[in-house]
């Protein structure tokens, strides 16, 4: 036990030493990183070109398509007169015309609906009509309005002229109470084209289900006639519109009024194009433009002038015409408003962006390869520092160890030494010492002598030990003898320390096959451990006896005890225990070093059993004979 040893790196090597470590890690993460760096960035460069030749596929295939769809409108309106009309393709929101620098929409005016206003502001049927509706509404004389009603019926030129005195004649009929005759002609109307409307562009049977459904009429019939008067093929009014979905409201008719709803929606976002048209759409020039207009987005463009226009003005619904592109790489779509990641399209699609789909990672593993590399270069470079600075280390607590032993050991020859010289010049300089002083004087002498020689032994021991060349001559050996020849030989220090030594040895043992010089070596080496550390404590026990085929040697002492954590390095070279206590007691730390190499040389062991404060015992186990023999 003692103190243990453990030098310091000194201060400079410990900084030169970091260094060395520091700075070829620090140079491989800088240039592994910055080659990863540069990676990642030849490979984002390489990403960002082929995203802008997606991008540019995109555009030209989409420009491609709303060319395409622009021609075929243009066809149309040709084939029919300059009539506009939305075509077949369902990525057309609407075609109107561009006359005057103003935005005109196809559903406001059409040849039925300016057939029909013409018809009730000329002529003897519009006078009729007039006449009629001054007696039914100023004058609320119902009778009368409705023979001129019948009048106006007979005097109509056209069958929608019929069609429209007959729902006003069924409306005065209604109001004069005759409620069979005006359902009569509400349904005769029902029944009429539905190419037959009014100024306004209503389909006249709308009226006519409107007034049919407040007075109970069957709603398979209402919501047929409704179904095929907003038919999507027909330009009807924004007015007929909302009359078909309040109809379709009131039937209970789910789908139709979402699909009504959806319709008017963009019959309202067609009205607010009508109105921004001049700020927000440029004038025709000679390279098609398309801009983006509301939400859901449109694409706006404008043609060259067409028969009576100055152009055709094509409303094309982005989302649809981007999900019908064959584009490589994958399906566009549009970007929101607030989008950053959204790319624009370029001049000719003004104010649209779009955002590709992301791109397939690069199946090349370098970032990985490198991340590997930089990991397995400082792994590499810190273990070999690791197993350096273990070496620096164990080479700094050999070093400790030994300048502590050459200490320990000066300081353990130096005692005896001392002794034997004092008492020897005071024999030699006193010739009248009386004989009783002389031979206690001689004892000393005698004894520390043998303190010396086996100082002198264990160190040529432990030296022979570390160079495995130590030997042991084996015989019978009787251990109650090995035992009393080592009690008498510590007596005389142990009295002189004032310790009491309890020796208890069980009788009958048969002997071993020991080296008795080594194994006397061994327990004293023990008790002056036990005289070591006894503290204030001044009583030993030895004791020899049988356990499980084997012979123990004990010694007990009641000192200052081992700590759990140092009890497995006790038997270590060199070691020491740290504690104040500790380093003021001498030693060289090879005494428990050579009894369990000892132990271990005749086929046994060493024990250990403490506990701080309350003391130590080292039982050294020795197998007999008979043991032996019967195994």
């Amino acid at each position: 036990m003692g103190a243990s040893f453990r030098l310091p790196l000194p201060r400079r090597q410990a900084l030169l030493f970091l260094i060395a470590m520091l700075v070829p890690c620090a140079v491989l993460v800088t240039l592994g990183l910055r080659t990863m760096e540069q990676d990642r960035q030849l490979e984002e460069g390489r990403r960002d070109v082929e995203r802008q030749r997606r991008v540019d596929r995109t555009r030209e295939a989409l420009l491609a398509e709303l060319e395409r769809i622009t021609l075929q409108q243009m066809t149309l309106a040709v084939a029919r007169g300059g009539d506009m009309a939305v075509g077949p393709e369902a990525p057309v929101a609407f075609v109107g015309a561009l006359r005057d620098e103003a935005l005109l929409l196809p559903w406001e005016r059409t040849p039925a609906s300016e057939a029909s206003r013409e018809g009730l502001e000329h002529g003897a049927f519009a006078d009729r009509m007039r006449e009629a509706e001054g007696l039914e509404v100023g004058a609320r004389r119902h009778d009368e309005a409705a023979r001129r009603y019948r009048a106006a019926i007979d005097d109509a030129r056209t069958p929608a002229q019929q069609t429209y005195a007959r729902l006003l004649l069924a409306r005065a009929l209604r109001a004069g109470r005759r409620l069979e005759e005006s359902r009569a002609h509400f349904e005769r109307v029902l029944a009429a084209p539905v190419d037959q409307v009014d100024e306004f562009n209503v389909p006249l049977g709308l009226y006519a289900a409107a007034a049919l459904e407040r007075a109970g009429a069957r709603q398979e019939a209402l919501i047929d006639r409704v179904r095929t008067a907003v038919n999507p093929d027909r330009l009807v009014s924004s007015n007929a519109l909302r009359i078909a979905r309040d109809l379709a409201v009131a039937l209970g008719d789910a789908g139709l009024t979402s699909t009504l709803a959806a319709t008017i929606e963009d019959r309202e976002q067609a009205a607010a194009l009508q109105r921004d048209f001049a700020t927000v759409v440029p004038a025709p020039g000679p390279e098609s433009v398309w801009t983006a207009y509301g939400d859901p987005v449109w694409l706006i463009g404008v043609t060259p002038p067409a028969g009576s226009f100055d152009g055709l003005v094509v409303a094309v619904r982005a989302a649809d015409v981007l999900a019908r592109l064959d584009v490589p790489g994958g399906e566009v779509r549009l970007a929101a408003p607030a989008d950053a990641a959204g790319q624009t399209l370029g001049e000719g699609l003004r104010g649209l962006r779009v955002v590709l789909p992301p791109e397939a990672p690069a199946a090349g593993s370098r970032p990985l390869f490198f991340a590997i590399g930089i990991l397995l270069a400082l792994t590499f470079t810190l273990v070999a520092g690791g197993l350096l600075w273990r070496d620096v280390q164990r080479d700094l607590r050999l070093s400790a160890m030994r300048s502590q032993f050459v200490a320990s050991v000066s300081h353990e020859l130096r005692t005896p030494l001392a002794a034997i010289r004092m008492f020897s010049e005071t024999l030699k300089l006193d010739e009248e010492v009386d004989r009783r002083t002389r031979s206690e004087y001689l004892d000393t002498i005698l004894h520390e002598s043998e303190r010396l020689s086996r100082l002198v032994d264990n160190v040529l021991d432990f030296g022979k030990i570390e160079r495995g060349q130590k030997t042991y001559r084996f015989e019978p050996v009787q251990l109650e003898e090995v035992v009393s020849k080592a009690a008498r030989t510590a007596q005389y220090p142990l009295e002189r320390a004032g310790f009491s030594l309890n020796v208890d040895v069980e009788p009958g043992l048969p002997p071993v096959s020991a080296d008795p010089d080594a194994l006397q070596q061994a327990v004293l080496n023990l008790l002056s451990n036990a005289m070591k550390y006894s503290g204030g404590s001044r009583e030993i026990d030895l004791r020899l006896d049988r356990q499980n085929g084997h012979a123990r040697i004990q010694v007990v002492d009641r000192g200052v005890g081992i700590a759990p954590a140092d009890q497995p390095r006790v038997f270590d070279r060199f070691y020491r225990v740290a504690s104040d206590e500790n380093r003021h007691i001498p030693g060289t730390g090879l005494g428990l070093t050579i009894v369990a190499h000892v132990a271990g040389a005749h086929g046994g062991g060493v024990d250990i059993d403490s506990r701080p404060g309350i003391g130590s015992a080292f039982t050294m186990r020795l197998p007999l004979e008979d043991s032996r023999r019967g195994a």
